[in-house]
């Protein structure tokens, strides 16, 4: 049984190595540029937990498909974040939609993975919101209309994408 845990152990190790080398990178960086801080650089840290469930996923994909979600919202607000850092914060009163399109994103990514129609349903709902949203600060309704047409056209054809188990006769 020990033999069995020995892939395991060795992962989570590199795993954990590799979070801790890339933190002493992030720290020695911070020192050698001085323009980059870990006041800016401090959504990279949000990775670490990304690492921690892509291993969880990699080892049993099929139980641990939940974790899609939190590694896609995480990815996307440290991408997020850090553009913030970099640009302005102030930029959040005109880009705070992004909080909604991070879980409409994971929703999506879920459906993919496992081809479940009812991930579709919550991932619309936040990404068509969003787009509404985004119209309205930017007074233009064209990605709204993009948007609802290109979702309506994936609800339409999904079916005739679908194929039909037929059930096997066993003995």
């Amino acid at each position: 049984m020990s033999d069995k845990k020995k892939p395991e152990i060795k992962l989570g190790l590199v795993v954990f190595g590799a979070i801790l080398v890339g933190m002493g990178i992030l720290f020695l960086v911070v020192n050698i540029i001085p323009y980059l801080s870990v006041g800016k650089l401090w959504p990279l840290f949000m990775l670490i937990p990304v690492a921690i469930l892509i291993m969880v996923w990699i080892q049993d994909r099929e139980k641990s498909v939940g974790v899609i979600l939190p590694i896609i919202v995480l990815l996307f607000y440290c991408g997020y974040f850090l553009w913030l850092n970099f640009t302005t914060w102030a930029y959040t009163a005109t880009s705070w939609p992004n909080f909604l399109i991070g879980p409409g994103l994971g929703f999506l990514a879920l459906y993919f993975a496992t081809k479940k129609g009812e991930y579709l349903v919550p991932s619309f709902i936040l990404l068509i919101l969003s787009a509404i949203f985004y119209a309205a600060i930017i007074e233009n309704t064209l990605i709204v209309g993009i948007l609802l047409v290109l979702m309506g056209l994936m609800l339409i054809l999904k079916p005739l994408f679908i194929k039909n188990k037929k059930p096997t006769a066993q003995g």
